[in-house]
Protein backbone atom coordinates (compact mmCIF):
# COMPACT_ATOMS: atom_id res chain seq x y z
CA UNK A 1 0.00 0.00 0.00
CA UNK A 2 2.85 2.34 0.98
CA UNK A 3 4.18 2.19 -3.14
CA UNK A 4 0.77 3.08 -4.29
CA UNK A 5 -0.07 6.00 -2.31
CA UNK A 6 3.86 7.07 -3.17
CA UNK A 7 2.74 6.56 -7.16
CA UNK A 8 -0.14 8.64 -6.13
CA UNK A 9 1.53 12.15 -5.22
CA UNK A 10 3.07 11.62 -8.90
CA UNK A 11 0.02 10.80 -11.12
CA UNK A 12 -2.73 12.97 -9.15
CA UNK A 13 -1.40 15.66 -11.61
CA UNK A 14 -2.73 13.56 -14.63
CA UNK A 15 -4.95 14.41 -17.40
CA UNK A 16 -8.17 12.08 -17.15
CA UNK A 17 -9.92 11.43 -20.28
CA UNK A 18 -12.84 9.68 -21.57
CA UNK A 19 -15.77 8.46 -19.47
CA UNK A 20 -14.23 5.51 -17.64
CA UNK A 21 -13.03 6.15 -14.17
CA UNK A 22 -11.10 3.94 -11.98
CA UNK A 23 -13.06 2.16 -9.47
CA UNK A 24 -12.19 -0.24 -6.83
CA UNK A 25 -14.26 -2.80 -5.05
CA UNK A 26 -12.38 -4.08 -1.78
CA UNK A 27 -8.42 -4.56 -3.02
CA UNK A 28 -9.12 -4.96 -6.61
CA UNK A 29 -9.34 -1.78 -9.19
CA UNK A 30 -11.26 -2.04 -12.34
CA UNK A 31 -13.27 0.99 -14.83
CA UNK A 32 -16.98 2.31 -14.52
CA UNK A 33 -18.75 5.29 -16.29
CA UNK A 34 -20.25 8.01 -14.67
CA UNK A 35 -23.03 6.58 -12.93
CA UNK A 36 -20.69 4.22 -11.48
CA UNK A 37 -21.57 0.95 -13.70
CA UNK A 38 -19.19 -1.06 -13.97
CA UNK A 39 -17.33 -1.42 -17.66
CA UNK A 40 -13.70 -3.05 -17.10
CA UNK A 41 -14.07 -5.68 -14.29
CA UNK A 42 -12.28 -4.82 -11.08
CA UNK A 43 -9.28 -7.39 -11.24
CA UNK A 44 -6.26 -5.26 -10.78
CA UNK A 45 -4.10 -4.16 -7.86
CA UNK A 46 -4.26 -0.49 -8.47
CA UNK A 47 -5.79 1.80 -11.90
CA UNK A 48 -4.85 4.80 -13.15
CA UNK A 49 -6.84 7.62 -15.73
CA UNK A 50 -7.03 6.91 -19.26
CA UNK A 51 -5.11 9.11 -21.45
CA UNK A 52 -7.15 9.15 -24.59
CA UNK A 53 -7.31 5.45 -25.27
CA UNK A 54 -4.57 3.77 -22.28
CA UNK A 55 -4.55 3.43 -19.21
CA UNK A 56 -1.84 1.87 -16.77
CA UNK A 57 -3.34 -0.91 -13.98
CA UNK A 58 -0.92 -2.90 -11.64
CA UNK A 59 -1.04 -6.33 -11.29
CA UNK A 60 1.16 -9.01 -9.87
CA UNK A 61 3.94 -6.25 -8.94
CA UNK A 62 4.11 -5.24 -12.70
CA UNK A 63 2.36 -2.07 -14.45
CA UNK A 64 0.39 -2.67 -17.94
CA UNK A 65 -1.19 -0.27 -20.15
CA UNK A 66 -4.52 -1.23 -21.24
CA UNK A 67 -7.20 -0.12 -23.77
CA UNK A 68 -10.86 0.86 -23.18
CA UNK A 69 -11.96 -2.72 -23.52
CA UNK A 70 -9.84 -4.10 -20.63
CA UNK A 71 -7.30 -5.88 -23.13
CA UNK A 72 -3.61 -5.60 -22.46
CA UNK A 73 -1.63 -3.82 -25.07
CA UNK A 74 2.01 -3.23 -23.61
CA UNK A 75 4.94 -5.23 -21.87
CA UNK A 76 5.58 -5.58 -18.06
CA UNK A 77 6.57 -1.61 -16.97
CA UNK A 78 8.35 -1.06 -13.48
CA UNK A 79 7.64 2.67 -13.76
CA UNK A 80 6.01 4.87 -16.06
CA UNK A 81 5.47 8.68 -16.65
CA UNK A 82 3.08 11.23 -17.80
CA UNK A 83 1.78 11.31 -21.07
CA UNK A 84 2.48 14.16 -23.26
CA UNK A 85 2.15 15.46 -27.10
CA UNK A 86 1.51 11.12 -27.06
CA UNK A 87 4.79 10.49 -25.73
CA UNK A 88 4.97 8.51 -22.45
CA UNK A 89 8.61 7.29 -20.99
CA UNK A 90 8.27 3.90 -19.13
CA UNK A 91 10.76 1.88 -17.76
CA UNK A 92 10.22 -2.03 -19.06
CA UNK A 93 10.52 -5.24 -16.80
CA UNK A 94 13.43 -5.70 -19.21
CA UNK A 95 15.19 -2.24 -17.70
CA UNK A 96 15.32 -0.50 -20.59
CA UNK A 97 13.32 3.35 -20.82
CA UNK A 98 11.59 3.72 -23.98
CA UNK A 99 8.25 6.10 -25.04
CA UNK A 100 5.00 4.72 -25.64
CA UNK A 101 2.18 6.27 -27.42
CA UNK A 102 -1.37 5.87 -26.61
CA UNK A 103 -1.48 2.51 -28.17
CA UNK A 104 0.92 0.88 -26.64
CA UNK A 105 3.64 1.26 -29.10
CA UNK A 106 7.01 2.32 -29.19
CA UNK A 107 7.15 5.82 -30.42
CA UNK A 108 10.64 6.34 -30.57
CA UNK A 109 12.89 3.60 -31.29
CA UNK A 110 15.80 4.20 -28.84
CA UNK A 111 16.29 2.69 -25.39
CA UNK A 112 17.19 5.07 -22.89
CA UNK A 113 18.78 4.21 -18.85
CA UNK A 114 16.75 7.02 -17.74
CA UNK A 115 14.04 9.14 -19.92
CA UNK A 116 12.05 12.23 -18.81
CA UNK A 117 8.50 13.24 -19.29
CA UNK A 118 8.38 15.63 -22.41
CA UNK A 119 8.30 19.25 -22.10
CA UNK A 120 7.72 22.27 -24.73
CA UNK A 121 8.32 19.43 -27.13
CA UNK A 122 11.51 18.02 -25.49
CA UNK A 123 12.92 15.92 -23.20
CA UNK A 124 16.00 15.21 -20.86
CA UNK A 125 17.47 11.67 -20.87
CA UNK A 126 20.25 9.23 -19.66
CA UNK A 127 22.52 7.26 -20.97
CA UNK A 128 25.72 5.92 -20.01
CA UNK A 129 25.60 7.83 -16.82
CA UNK A 130 24.88 11.40 -18.92
CA UNK A 131 21.99 13.31 -19.43
CA UNK A 132 21.36 14.78 -22.90
CA UNK A 133 18.05 16.14 -24.33
CA UNK A 134 15.66 14.96 -27.40
CA UNK A 135 13.25 15.92 -29.65
CA UNK A 136 9.87 14.69 -30.17
CA UNK A 137 11.17 12.37 -32.71
CA UNK A 138 14.19 11.13 -30.43
CA UNK A 139 16.62 13.53 -32.56
CA UNK A 140 19.22 14.61 -30.54
CA UNK A 141 19.14 18.58 -29.75
CA UNK A 142 21.90 18.04 -27.19
CA UNK A 143 23.83 14.70 -26.89
CA UNK A 144 24.68 13.54 -22.91
CA UNK A 145 27.24 15.61 -21.72
CA UNK A 146 25.84 17.03 -18.17
CA UNK A 147 25.53 15.23 -14.58
CA UNK A 148 21.87 16.04 -13.51
CA UNK A 149 18.85 18.90 -14.00
CA UNK A 150 15.40 19.99 -13.52
CA UNK A 151 12.71 17.63 -14.81
CA UNK A 152 11.01 20.21 -17.11
CA UNK A 153 11.69 22.76 -19.82
CA UNK A 154 9.94 25.91 -18.55
CA UNK A 155 10.02 28.91 -21.08
CA UNK A 156 12.68 26.78 -23.10
CA UNK A 157 15.39 26.20 -20.60
CA UNK A 158 16.31 24.01 -17.80
CA UNK A 159 18.88 24.05 -15.61
CA UNK A 160 21.82 21.98 -16.14
CA UNK A 161 24.72 20.44 -13.44
CA UNK A 162 27.78 19.45 -14.85
CA UNK A 163 31.33 18.63 -12.41
CA UNK A 164 29.19 20.83 -9.35
CA UNK A 165 28.44 24.06 -11.73
CA UNK A 166 25.52 24.85 -12.21
CA UNK A 167 23.80 26.24 -15.34
CA UNK A 168 21.28 26.88 -18.34
CA UNK A 169 20.57 25.20 -21.03
CA UNK A 170 17.95 26.28 -24.30
CA UNK A 171 15.26 24.82 -25.78
CA UNK A 172 18.47 24.90 -28.94
CA UNK A 173 20.77 22.48 -26.42
CA UNK A 174 22.98 25.65 -26.41
CA UNK A 175 24.63 26.22 -22.82
CA UNK A 176 23.20 30.22 -21.64
CA UNK A 177 26.79 32.47 -21.31
CA UNK A 178 26.57 34.03 -18.22
CA UNK A 179 29.54 36.31 -16.53
CA UNK A 180 31.67 34.31 -13.76
CA UNK A 181 29.92 37.28 -11.05
CA UNK A 182 26.33 35.46 -12.21
CA UNK A 183 25.45 31.84 -10.28
CA UNK A 184 22.02 29.91 -11.08
CA UNK A 185 20.33 30.11 -8.01
CA UNK A 186 16.65 28.49 -9.47
CA UNK A 187 14.86 27.39 -12.62
CA UNK A 188 13.35 29.38 -15.37
CA UNK A 189 9.53 29.81 -15.19
CA UNK A 190 7.28 32.42 -17.26
CA UNK A 191 10.23 33.69 -18.33
CA UNK A 192 12.53 34.51 -15.62
CA UNK A 193 14.92 32.60 -13.47
CA UNK A 194 16.99 33.31 -10.39
CA UNK A 195 20.22 33.94 -9.87
CA UNK A 196 22.74 35.11 -7.21
CA UNK A 197 24.90 37.63 -8.29
CA UNK A 198 28.58 38.85 -6.40
CA UNK A 199 29.30 42.83 -6.53
CA UNK A 200 32.50 44.51 -4.56
CA UNK A 201 31.41 46.84 -2.13
CA UNK A 202 33.91 49.70 -1.18
CA UNK A 203 33.60 50.42 2.52
CA UNK A 204 36.58 51.93 4.74
CA UNK A 205 39.15 51.35 1.88
CA UNK A 206 38.18 47.60 2.20
CA UNK A 207 36.65 46.02 -0.91
CA UNK A 208 34.02 43.58 0.01
CA UNK A 209 32.14 41.10 -2.23
CA UNK A 210 28.47 40.94 -1.54
CA UNK A 211 25.73 38.96 -3.10
CA UNK A 212 22.94 39.62 -4.44
CA UNK A 213 19.50 38.10 -5.33
CA UNK A 214 18.11 39.17 -9.09
CA UNK A 215 16.35 37.36 -12.31
CA UNK A 216 17.07 37.33 -15.49
CA UNK A 217 15.48 36.54 -19.05
CA UNK A 218 16.34 33.89 -21.58
CA UNK A 219 19.11 36.08 -23.28
CA UNK A 220 20.67 36.12 -19.57
CA UNK A 221 19.69 39.84 -18.87
CA UNK A 222 19.15 41.16 -15.66
CA UNK A 223 15.25 41.97 -15.91
CA UNK A 224 14.75 42.21 -11.89
CA UNK A 225 16.73 43.98 -9.06
CA UNK A 226 17.06 46.14 -5.83
CA UNK A 227 13.93 44.94 -4.66
CA UNK A 228 12.39 47.75 -2.08
CA UNK A 229 10.60 46.74 0.78
CA UNK A 230 9.23 49.18 3.34
CA UNK A 231 11.67 51.94 1.34
CA UNK A 232 14.70 50.04 1.59
CA UNK A 233 16.72 48.02 -0.87
CA UNK A 234 16.17 44.29 0.56
CA UNK A 235 18.28 42.83 -2.92
CA UNK A 236 21.65 42.37 -0.62
CA UNK A 237 19.46 39.77 2.48
CA UNK A 238 16.62 38.07 0.46
CA UNK A 239 16.40 34.77 -0.48
CA UNK A 240 14.19 32.94 -3.02
CA UNK A 241 11.59 30.49 -1.68
CA UNK A 242 9.75 29.62 -4.89
CA UNK A 243 9.78 30.66 -8.72
CA UNK A 244 7.00 32.48 -10.44
CA UNK A 245 4.10 30.54 -10.82
CA UNK A 246 0.80 32.66 -11.95
CA UNK A 247 2.22 36.17 -12.17
CA UNK A 248 4.00 35.79 -8.66
CA UNK A 249 7.48 34.81 -6.79
CA UNK A 250 8.17 34.10 -3.27
CA UNK A 251 11.01 35.60 -1.74
CA UNK A 252 12.16 35.22 1.97
CA UNK A 253 14.15 37.74 4.71
CA UNK A 254 15.23 36.38 7.88
CA UNK A 255 14.39 37.43 11.69
CA UNK A 256 15.55 37.04 14.58
CA UNK A 257 13.33 34.01 15.38
CA UNK A 258 12.75 32.50 11.43
CA UNK A 259 12.01 33.70 8.23
CA UNK A 260 9.37 36.66 6.45
CA UNK A 261 7.96 35.65 3.76
CA UNK A 262 6.70 37.92 0.52
CA UNK A 263 5.34 37.58 -2.83
CA UNK A 264 6.68 39.88 -5.58
CA UNK A 265 5.62 40.16 -9.32
CA UNK A 266 7.07 41.01 -12.41
CA UNK A 267 7.42 44.86 -11.59
CA UNK A 268 8.64 44.44 -7.97
CA UNK A 269 5.83 45.03 -6.60
CA UNK A 270 5.94 42.97 -3.21
CA UNK A 271 2.57 41.28 -0.77
CA UNK A 272 2.29 42.35 2.71
CA UNK A 273 4.69 40.49 5.28
CA UNK A 274 3.53 36.66 5.95
CA UNK A 275 4.79 34.33 8.62
CA UNK A 276 4.47 31.84 6.04
CA UNK A 277 3.47 32.06 1.95
CA UNK A 278 2.77 29.35 -0.74
CA UNK A 279 1.43 29.17 -4.42
CA UNK A 280 -1.84 27.20 -4.10
CA UNK A 281 -2.63 27.16 -8.22
CA UNK A 282 -5.55 28.56 -10.08
CA UNK A 283 -4.13 31.97 -9.20
CA UNK A 284 -4.49 31.41 -5.86
CA UNK A 285 -2.11 32.24 -3.02
CA UNK A 286 -2.04 31.47 0.94
CA UNK A 287 -0.57 33.42 3.46
CA UNK A 288 0.01 33.43 7.04
CA UNK A 289 -0.54 36.34 9.34
CA UNK A 290 1.41 35.99 12.58
CA UNK A 291 4.32 33.29 14.31
CA UNK A 292 1.78 31.95 17.10
CA UNK A 293 -1.82 30.90 16.56
CA UNK A 294 -1.11 32.47 13.17
CA UNK A 295 -4.28 33.42 10.64
CA UNK A 296 -4.49 31.18 7.54
CA UNK A 297 -5.88 33.27 4.47
CA UNK A 298 -6.00 32.62 0.65
CA UNK A 299 -5.52 35.91 -1.24
CA UNK A 300 -6.36 36.17 -5.02
CA UNK A 301 -3.63 38.20 -7.15
CA UNK A 302 -4.40 41.60 -5.48
CA UNK A 303 -3.80 40.13 -2.14
CA UNK A 304 -7.47 40.34 -1.56
CA UNK A 305 -8.59 37.64 1.34
CA UNK A 306 -10.79 35.27 -0.28
CA UNK A 307 -11.24 32.93 2.47
CA UNK A 308 -9.90 32.61 5.79
CA UNK A 309 -9.64 29.33 7.61
CA UNK A 310 -11.54 29.40 11.24
CA UNK A 311 -9.47 26.19 12.50
CA UNK A 312 -5.92 26.48 11.56
CA UNK A 313 -5.66 23.65 8.95
CA UNK A 314 -2.11 21.85 9.78
CA UNK A 315 -0.85 21.56 6.41
CA UNK A 316 -2.89 21.96 2.43
CA UNK A 317 -2.72 21.07 -1.01
CA UNK A 318 -2.91 22.51 -4.08
CA UNK A 319 -6.36 23.69 -6.10
CA UNK A 320 -7.91 22.32 -8.91
CA UNK A 321 -11.48 22.22 -10.10
CA UNK A 322 -11.92 25.21 -7.24
CA UNK A 323 -11.49 22.95 -4.86
CA UNK A 324 -8.68 22.94 -1.97
CA UNK A 325 -7.55 19.87 -0.05
CA UNK A 326 -6.86 20.47 3.90
CA UNK A 327 -5.80 18.71 6.64
CA UNK A 328 -7.99 19.68 10.37
CA UNK A 329 -5.90 19.34 13.34
CA UNK A 330 -7.79 15.74 13.52
CA UNK A 331 -5.75 14.45 10.98
CA UNK A 332 -8.44 14.23 8.26
CA UNK A 333 -8.64 15.33 5.20
CA UNK A 334 -10.82 16.97 3.23
CA UNK A 335 -11.50 20.23 1.02
CA UNK A 336 -13.13 23.58 0.90
CA UNK A 337 -13.80 25.95 -1.83
CA UNK A 338 -11.22 29.08 -2.04
CA UNK A 339 -13.99 31.27 0.28
CA UNK A 340 -12.86 28.38 3.01
CA UNK A 341 -16.60 26.77 2.92
CA UNK A 342 -16.10 23.07 3.67
CA UNK A 343 -17.25 21.18 0.91
CA UNK A 344 -16.43 18.04 1.16
CA UNK A 345 -16.19 17.23 4.73
CA UNK A 346 -12.62 15.97 6.44
CA UNK A 347 -12.60 12.21 6.81
CA UNK A 348 -9.84 11.10 3.98
CA UNK A 349 -6.24 9.95 5.96
CA UNK A 350 -5.07 11.96 2.71
CA UNK A 351 -6.69 13.83 -0.15
CA UNK A 352 -4.77 15.20 -3.83
CA UNK A 353 -5.41 18.01 -6.15
CA UNK A 354 -8.29 17.44 -7.75
CA UNK A 355 -7.83 17.34 -11.70
CA UNK A 356 -10.61 17.29 -14.57
CA UNK A 357 -13.13 16.63 -12.21
CA UNK A 358 -11.69 13.70 -9.72
CA UNK A 359 -9.45 13.16 -7.19
CA UNK A 360 -7.72 10.25 -5.83
CA UNK A 361 -8.21 9.95 -1.81
CA UNK A 362 -7.01 7.03 1.33
CA UNK A 363 -9.83 6.11 3.08
CA UNK A 364 -9.89 3.25 5.51
CA UNK A 365 -6.14 2.64 4.37
CA UNK A 366 -7.16 2.51 0.83
CA UNK A 367 -6.23 4.64 -1.86
CA UNK A 368 -9.99 5.10 -3.50
CA UNK A 369 -11.98 8.26 -5.94
CA UNK A 370 -13.74 10.97 -5.53
CA UNK A 371 -15.43 13.48 -7.39
CA UNK A 372 -16.03 17.02 -6.60
CA UNK A 373 -19.78 16.26 -5.44
CA UNK A 374 -17.68 13.73 -2.97
CA UNK A 375 -19.17 10.82 -4.65
CA UNK A 376 -17.07 7.96 -4.24
CA UNK A 377 -15.99 5.78 -6.55
CA UNK A 378 -15.44 2.83 -4.73
CA UNK A 379 -16.48 0.72 -1.94
CA UNK A 380 -15.96 -2.28 0.69
CA UNK A 381 -17.83 -5.07 0.89
CA UNK A 382 -17.73 -7.08 4.43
Amino acid sequence: MRSIICLIIVISSYSCYGQLIPFRINKQWGYCDTNRVIKVKAQYDFADFFTNNLAFVKKDSFFYGINKTGNIVTPAIKHYGTFVDNRCPVLFASGNCYYINDSGKVAIDQAYDAAENFSEGLAVVAINKKLGIIDHSGNWIRKPDFDTSSLYFKSGMIMAISKGKYFYINQYGKTLVLPDSVKAAGIFSEGLAPVYVTKQRNSIGEIIKTTFLEFIDSTGKIILSHFIIDSLDYSEYIALEKEFIDGKAIIKTQNEIGWDYYFIDKKKRTSPLYASARHLKDSLFIGAIGYYMSDIRIVDSNYYVQGQFQQKPTQVGEFGNGLLPFRDKEGNWGYVNKNCQTIIKAKYSMAYRFNNGYAYIVYNGNVGVIDTKGIEYFFDRP
